[in-house]
């Protein structure tokens, strides 16, 4: 990219990307910031997805399908993927 490029403000995709990024930072607080647990992707979908409405069950059943909720860890690469699929 050029200078110009570099001090010009983000644009609306990379705002949503740096939301993305953030959101699951902010949902990751128990233990390590680099997983989302089960119960943490839970809250993340019920509290910022409320409207993807027929992808919820399918999220829900991934989340299900990570294993025990205490034990099971949730990368990003992981998490971004369900958000791909649930965005379709």
């Amino acid at each position: 990219s050029s200078p110009t490029q570099d001090s010009q403000e983000l644009t609306d995709v990379e705002r949503a990307i740096e939301t993305v990024i953030n959101q699951f930072h902010c949902y990751a607080v128990k233990g390590q910031k680099e997983y989302l647990t089960p119960n943490e992707m839970q809250e993340l979908v019920v509290q910022k997805l409320p409207h993807l409405g027929k992808c919820v069950g399918p999220l829900e059943e991934k989340i299900e399908c990570m294993g025990d909720p205490n034990e099971a860890k949730l990368e990003f690469g992981e998490y971004w993927d369900m958000m791909g699929d649930a965005a379709k």
